[in-house]
């Protein structure tokens, strides 16, 4: 009798066990682009099609995922791509266009276009709403607006106007704060949108030509200006603005060279990084003065650059008309982990 009794002690817990692997859910894949991330490829300017380069996991690379999924072409100039849960909104900007794709499948679910769409740049979503910054003409400085979209029905409800030239959007505590580069001319502001009533509540001076915005775990936003270029009336140095969302009071770095123009400003684990003459440098939030040397081993032209979990993608766009590549760098060491071909003109790495 005692042999049958430890008979069952032991073998019932393996009997459950058993039976409960057999009940378990199966988690079911979402699609062929559920892990990894996306090179979006400006392509040729003025004609031919922007497209997205996928880098699995794995290590797979896939060309135009878009087209070999919806067999049609994206449309011309690619500028940036949104991933927000299981969409992912695809900005072309020549066409003005915001292809709505499931970023999972790269199945097409919908186009946002018309007026209110017009030369987009950039998207982000903010509580629940999509906000795109749009230069209008872009000739004409006083017609730059942000569009908000309804997620639902993929379709624009309003438009806010804004200065000249809104790039980079950055959703914040206080609201949406939008970089007013200037597009075909110059701008130095920011403003922030109360993304509930749709309004432009505060205008931050900056310095010439911010291109970049990043926010710190410590409730401050980080503006990278690069002042303005050679080709101007008169060039102008960069300079690094750091804006306390407590109070919107700021304080500025100034770039010593006026023919530094510094850009790309990035955040990743606690430190900032931009790019400025072939140089990449880092820097501590809470440092006193810019730094005098870049990271030995990042050197480089790059046309964009993210930097993410320690890992710095720098594109390369080449000549502008054949295939580009992606080199991706330990920024702690300094050394090449990977090249990655991409399209024509590779412009951004998205990751979910």
């Amino acid at each position: 009798m005692k042999l049958i009794k430890l008979l069952f002690f032991f073998l019932t817990p393996l009997f459950l066990l058993s039976c409960s692997d057999d009940t378990d859910p199966v988690q079911e894949s979402k699609g062929d682009y559920e892990f990894g991330y996306f090179i979006t490829n400006e392509g040729p300017f003025q004609n031919g099609s922007g497209t997205l380069t996928f880098v699995g996991d794995d290590g797979n690379i896939q060309q135009e995922v878009y087209k070999s999924v919806n067999g049609e072409n994206l449309g011309n100039i690619v500028n940036s791509m949104f991933i927000d849960g299981d969409r992912a909104y695809i900005v072309v900007n020549n066409s003005s266009a915001i292809v709505v794709v499931d970023r999972n499948t790269m199945e097409k679910l919908a186009v946002i276009q018309g007026d209110e769409i017009k030369n987009p740049r950039h998207f982000v979503v903010a509580e629940g709403r999509g906000f795109v910054s749009n230069w209008g003409d872009p000739f004409d400085p006083s017609d730059d607006f942000i569009a908000v979209v309804d997620l639902d029905a993929n379709e624009v409800r309003a438009t806010i106007p804004v200065g000249e030239g809104p790039e980079r959007m950055l959703e914040t505590s206080e609201g949406l704060m939008v970089a007013l580069q200037g597009g075909f001319n110059f701008n130095n502001q920011v403003v922030l949108i109360d993304p509930a009533t749709n309004q432009v509540i505060r205008t931050i001076e900056v310095g010439d030509v911010p291109n970049s915005l990043q926010a710190d775990a410590a409730g401050n936003v980080w503006v990278l200006c690069a002042g303005k270029p050679s080709y101007a009336d008169v060039e102008t140095s960069g300079a690094l603005y750091k804006i306390q969302l407590s109070d919107f009071s700021s304080t500025s770095k100034e770039f010593e060279l006026v023919t530094a123009h510094p850009g790309l400003l990035n955040f990743d684990a606690g430190q900032l990084f931009y790019h400025m003459n072939g140089q990449i440098y880092r820097m501590n939030p809470g440092a006193s003065e810019l730094p005098e040397e870049g990271i030995t081993g990042l050197e480089g032209f790059y046309y964009s650059m993210t930097v993410a979990s320690g890992e710095l993608y720098g594109t390369d766009a080449g000549d502008f008309a054949s295939e580009g590549m992606v080199k991706v760098f330990n920024v702690n060491s300094g050394t090449l982990v990977n090249t990655i071909e991409a399209g024509i003109v590779p412009g951004q790495v998205v990751f979910p």
